[in-house]
C-alpha cells in the first residue's frame, strides 16, 4: 500500500535560499571549468581550451562575468595563463552578444594585466557593428582611445567605428572623430574616407564629399575603385552630371582600374541624363575588356531602355542576361512591368505577373502596385482594389503609393467617402498625406460639382503643411469655370502663378475655356498668346473653342 506524507511534512525551501544555492553551484561548476582550462593552457592545448570555455558559455543562462572573476588565479605564476583567459571570455561574450559582461572582462584584463590584445578589441568592434551597437562601438574606441596606447588601434577598428557612425546619421561627429584621429597621427585608410564621403552624399552635401576626397589624395591615401563608384553614384542621385563624369575621368587618369560598381554607376548616370547609346558603348568597352556586368548593370540598361519605351530592346537585354547565368529576380521583372504599364500595354503586366508567380518569387510592394494601376487602366477596378487590399495577408505592407492608388480609384469612382476612410487608414499606418492624395479627392469632389468641399479639403491640406502644386490648383480653376465662375477661376490661377508655380497646358486650357464659354474672348485670347510663348501646346479643340467664342 502506497503512503503518503502528511501536508504539514512537505519541505519548503524559501526563494532566497534557492537562489543562493543555484549561485553557488554555478560558481562550483565555473571554478571546475576554469580549472581544466589552466590546465590546457599549460599544456599550450590552445583551442581545446577555447572549445571548452565555447560549451561553458553556451549554458542557458551563460554565467555573468562576475562569477568567474573570483575564480580566476592572479598569482604571478598564472599571469600568461589568466591574461589568455580573460581574452577568451571577452570574445565569447562579445560573440554571444553580452556585451555589458564583455566589457567587465576588459576593464577587469585593464585592472590587472594593464593591457589587452588589439585584434581581440577589433573582433568585438566587428560585433558591435553586425548588431548594429553603433553608440556602444563609439563608446568602446573612445575608451580604447583615453587609454593613451596602452591598448594599441588599429585603422580597421578606426573605419568600423567611422562607418558605423556615418551609417546611424551621426556624420557630424563621425567628422569630428576623422579629425582628431588626424590630430593624433593615426591616418585613417581609404574605407574611412569612403564613408564619409558617402554619408555627405546621402545627406545632399557634395561639396563637403570633395572636400574629403581631396583630402585623401592630399594624405596620400589611395583612393579605390569604391572611392569612384561612391562619387559616381552619390552625383548621379544629386543630379551633378558634370561632377559623377569628372571623378570617372579622375579615376582613369589615376590609373584606378574600374569594378562592376562603377561600370554599374556610370552606366545607370548615361541612362538616367537619356544618353542609351553612349550608356551601351560603355557597357560593351568595359565587356570587351574582360568585365563581367551583374544584375544591378542589366538593371540599370533595363530601366533605361523602359523610360524610352524600348520594351522589346529590354526584353532582348533581359533574354542577353540569362544567357550569361544571371537569373531574373524581382527589382528586374518590377522594371519591366513599370515599362508596359507606363506604354499602355496592360496585358504585358498581367502576363508578368504569372511569370513572377511561376519563377517562385514573392510580389513585392512596386508589383503590387503596378498591377493594380494596369487593372484599373483595364477598367477592372475591382481586381486592382482587391490586389491593393490583399497584399498585406501575403506579408507585404503598403506604402504611400499603394494608399494614394486605393484613393485615387475610389475618387474616380465617385466613393468619396470611402476615399477618406483610406487616407485615415493610410495615416493610422504612419504615413502622412501628400499633394497627390488630396489631390485625389478634390478632383473627385470637383467631378462631383461640390467646390465647396473641394475648398475645405484645400484647407485642410495647406493646414497641415501640405503645399498645393499645379495639380491642385488646375482642379480647382477648372471646377470654378465649369460652374460658370470664371472670376473665381482667374484668381485661382492669378494665386498658382504668385506661388512661382508654372501653369500647365490643362491649367490653361481650363482657364481659356472658361473665358470663351463667358464670352470674354479677347481675355481668353491673351492668355491663349500668353500660353504659346511659355512653350506650351494647345489641341486643336481649345482653338475652336477660341474661334466660336467671337460669334457668341
Amino acid at each position: 500500500m502506497r503512503r503518503f506524507l502528511p501536508k504539514k511534512s512537505l519541505i519548503f525551501f524559501p526563494r532566497k535560499s534557492c537562489d543562493s544555492l543555484a549561485g553557488e553551484l554555478r560558481l562550483q561548476s565555473a571554478m571546475a571549468v576554469i580549472t581544466s582550462i589552466y590546465n590546457l593552457l599549460s599544456k599550450r592545448r590552445f583551442s581545446s581550451a577555447r572549445e571548452l570555455l565555447r560549451s561553458f558559455m553556451a549554458q542557458n543562462p551563460a554565467p555573468p562575468f562576475s562569477s568567474i572573476a573570483s575564480t580566476v588565479d592572479l598569482s604571478e605564476k598564472k599571469r600568461r595563463a589568466s591574461a589568455t583567459l580573460i581574452d577568451m571570455l571577452f570574445r565569447e561574450y562579445s560573440e554571444a552578444g553580452m556585451f555589458e559582461e564583455s566589457l567587465a572582462a576588459f576593464e577587469f584584463a585593464l585592472q590587472n594585466f594593464g593591457s589587452f590584445d588589439q585584434r581581440s578589441c577589433d573582433a568585438h568592434l566587428r560585433n558591435l557593428k553586425k548588431s548594429r551597437k553603433f553608440e556602444q562601438s563609439f563608446n568602446f574606441f573612445r575608451r580604447v582611445l583615453d587609454l593613451d596606447r596602452r591598448v594599441p588601434i588599429s585603422v580597421q577598428a578606426m573605419a568600423m567605428v567611422l562607418d558605423g557612425l556615418c551609417k546611424s546619421g551621426e556624420t557630424k561627429r563621425a567628422r569630428q572623430l576623422f579629425e582628431e584621429m588626424l590630430e593624433r597621427k593615426l591616418q585613417p585608410n581609404v574605407y574611412s574616407y569612403n564613408s564619409l564621403i558617402k554619408a555627405y552624399l546621402d545627406s545632399g552635401d557634395p561639396s563637403s564629399a570633395l572636400e574629403i576626397s581631396a583630402m585623401a589624395e592630399k594624405n596620400r591615401v589611395s583612393r579605390n575603385a569604391a572611392t569612384y563608384a561612391i562619387l559616381i553614384d552619390g552625383f548621379a542621385k544629386l543630379g551633378k552630371t558634370h561632377l559623377a563624369e569628372k571623378a570617372f575621368d579622375e579615376m582613369t587618369n589615376e590609373g584606378v582600374l574600374p569594378d562592376v560598381h562603377v561600370l554599374t554607376a556610370m552606366i545607370d548616370l548615361l541612362c538616367k541624363s537619356g544618353d542609351l547609346k553612349r550608356a551601351f558603348a560603355f557597357f560593351d568597352e568595359f565587356v570587351d575588356r574582360g568585365l563581367l556586368p551583374n544584375a544591378h548593370t542589366y538593371g540599370a540598361l533595363v530601366n533605361g531602355l523602359c523610360k524610352r519605351g524600348q520594351m522589346q530592346a529590354a526584353e532582348m537585354l533581359l533574354h542577353d542576361l540569362q544567357s550569361k547565368g544571371i537569373d531574373l529576380n524581382i527589382v528586374l521583372l518590377n522594371t519591366l512591368m513599370d515599362g508596359y504599364c507606363k506604354k499602355g500595354d496592360f496585358e504585358k503586366v498581367v502576363d508578368l505577373q504569372a511569370v513572377i508567380e511561376k519563377k517562385g518569387l514573392q510580389l513585392d510592394v512596386y508589383a503590387y502596385n503596378t498591377l493594380a494601376c494596369a487593372q484599373f487602366l483595364m477598367k477592372n477596378s475591382e481586381e486592382a482594389k482587391r490586389l491593393l487590399r490583399s497584399m498585406g495577408e501575403r506579408g507585404v505592407s503598403p506604402n504611400i503609393v499603394s494608399f494614394t492608388t486605393l484613393i485615387d480609384i475610389h475618387c474616380k469612382e465617385g466613393d468619396l467617402g470611402e476615399a477618406r476612410l483610406v487616407l485615415k487608414e493610410m495615416e493610422k499606418a504612419g504615413f502622412s498625406p501628400t499633394a497627390v492624395s488630396y489631390n485625389a479627392m478634390i478632383d473627385g469632389w470637383v467631378k462631383k460639382g461640390s467646390l465647396k468641399e473641394a475648398e475645405a479639403l484645400l484647407k485642410e491640406m495647406e493646414g497641415r503643411g501640405v503645399v498645393a502644386d499645379v495639380y491642385t490648383y488646375t482642379s480647382l480653376i477648372h471646377g470654378h469655370c465649369v460652374l460658370g465662375k470664371v472670376e473665381d477661376g482667374l484668381a485661382l490661377f492669378s494665386e498658382m502663378e504668385g506661388r512661382g508655380l508654372m501653369p500647365s497646358v490643362v491649367s490653361f486650357t481650363a482657364m481659356i475655356a472658361g473665358l470663351a464659354k463667358e464670352g470674354r474672348s479677347e481675355e481668353a485670347f491673351q492668355l491663349y498668346e500668353r500660353m504659346l510663348k511659355a512653350g506650351l501646346s494647345p489641341d486643336d479643340d481649345l482653338y475652336s473653342s477660341l474661334v466660336g467664342s467671337l460669334y457668341t
